[in-house]
């Protein structure tokens, strides 16, 4: 569920209160079992491992932040403490600092690995006066708790005045939709858990929350592990920080200390190189990503130059072939040119054939004219020698005779005249075709 004003996650199924008292180590949810195959099934390091593991990792980094509000010789008690690495830090810092656990066999467990105290039992159970503590912790605790209101009103009511709570819980980011989360695969979803993560605060829902419990003063502080996780103090007060130099002074007072002291500049140092690394990382994978997309401009460059070189090679096999049938088409006007050369040495042999034919045919023009002026002279002087018929009839027929000459001489020169005019007419005929020709050529 989700409270519509807070936004906060709420699980429907609660577990009865029986798992805030264990009595049998083998059966209970939060006993051994918990610690050990429970947490291997979700892929996570058990007890062990993480009693190695946490102290230069978590418990340093909370120690730095608690030193910046809270200096030794507070007194601390830390809520579901789990190994108690952070007890133990919290002790050689300087603090006076106990450990409260609900198994038995966890109590035991950090008590002999780390030589602190840890109490059995839920913070309801245990007797501390008012004002017992200047610091509370609960590291990722606050999710698991039946009733948060009650155990952390009661956790304020153990504070002195000027007392805090550091606390760690995991954070619902408000406006965050199951199907968005599903899509982004984000890693808050490992968070919902319904049998132990019984309540999800977004940053709103903590400040509404302790608003209501009158502890409105809160300091949000980067989580180690700020992809799903809250980190924050929270105090009845105004909380001031420490300077440097009252941290360094706090932790030389004693051995345990300077050796925190020395712990938190590795930590420093760590961190400073870390940050390092992860630059050089986030410029490494920023060139990666250059040189990725280098290359892939690189590759489309080189699709492209084939291709180009592709299109030169066809061009130039086209201005091959074009020079090809340029030089084939330069011989064939060559020849034409030959050709139209030869033709009109020839036009002009004809035409000068044509001239003569010409003057011939003007020539055999002037004789029939002369031949038919004579036949009409012939046709008058017989007309008028009717009445000597019978003595002119030979000279008749002679002259009959020499008609039919003329006229058979003059069906000649005729048929001459219609071959001339036919060849006249057929070269007239090739030449203009010829012409034509050369012309279109030409063009």
């Amino acid at each position: 569920m989700q409270c519509a004003k807070c936004h906060t996650l709420i699980s429907r199924q609660k577990p009865s209160h029986h798992i805030n008292h264990i009595t049998d180590d083998s059966m209970a949810f939060y006993s051994k079992n918990y610690w050990f195959s429970h947490q291997e099934n979700m892929g996570l390091p058990n007890l062990l491992s993480r009693a190695r593991s946490d102290l230069p990792e978590r418990c340093i980094y909370w120690m730095s932040t608690l030193l910046n509000y809270k200096l030794p010789p507070s007194r601390v008690l830390e809520v579901g403490c789990g190994h108690g690495g952070f007890v133990a830090l919290l002790q050689w810092a300087g603090f006076d600092a106990t450990g409260l656990e609900l198994s038995p066999w966890v109590v035991d467990f950090a008590g002999k690995n780390f030589s602190i105290p840890v109490l059995f039992g839920s913070l309801e159970d245990q007797h501390f006066e008012r004002d017992s503590f200047d610091v509370i912790v609960l590291m990722d605790v606050m999710e698991h708790l039946i009733d948060p209101a009650t155990t952390i009103a009661r956790c304020l009511t153990l504070l002195k005045p000027e007392g805090i709570l550091l606390i760690q819980t995991p954070c619902f980011s408000e406006n965050a939709s199951y199907d968005q989360m599903v899509k982004e695969k984000s890693r808050f979803l490992s968070h919902l858990k319904k049998d132990e993560h019984l309540y999800l605060f977004s940053r709103q829902g903590i400040e509404l929350f302790f608003q209501k419990l009158e502890a409105p003063y809160i300091a949000f502080e980067q989580p180690i592990f700020s992809h799903y996780d809250m980190f924050f103090i929270v105090s009845k007060k105004p909380v001031i920080a420490h300077s440097p130099e009252e941290r360094e002074q706090a932790l030389t007072a004693t051995p345990g200390g300077r050796l925190i002291l020395a712990m938190l500049d590795m930590h420093d140092d760590y961190n400073s190189l870390k940050a390092k690394y992860e630059k050089a990382e986030t410029d490494r994978a920023a060139r990666w990503e250059q040189i990725d997309e280098l290359s892939k401009l690189l590759k489309d460059s080189e699709a492209d130059r084939h291709a180009r070189l592709g299109q030169i090679d066809e061009l130039s096999k086209l201005l091959k072939d074009s020079e090809t049938d340029r030089d084939a088409r330069m011989e064939q006007i060559n020849g034409l040119s030959r050709l139209l050369n030869d033709s009109e040495t020839d036009r002009d042999a004809r035409l000068m054939q044509i001239d003569e034919l010409s003057r011939l045919l003007g020539i055999s023009e002037a004789d029939r004219e002369a031949r038919l002026h004579q036949i009409n002279e012939l046709s008058t002087i017989i007309k008028d020698s009717e009445a000597d018929r019978d003595a002119r009839l030979r000279q008749i027929e002679d002259l009959s005779m020499a008609i039919k000459d003329s006229e058979a001489d003059r069906d000649a020169g005729l048929q001459q005249i219609n071959i001339l005019r036919s060849k006249i007419e057929r070269i007239e005929s090739s030449m203009l075709y010829t012409l034509l020709k050369k012309i279109r050529l030409i063009k």
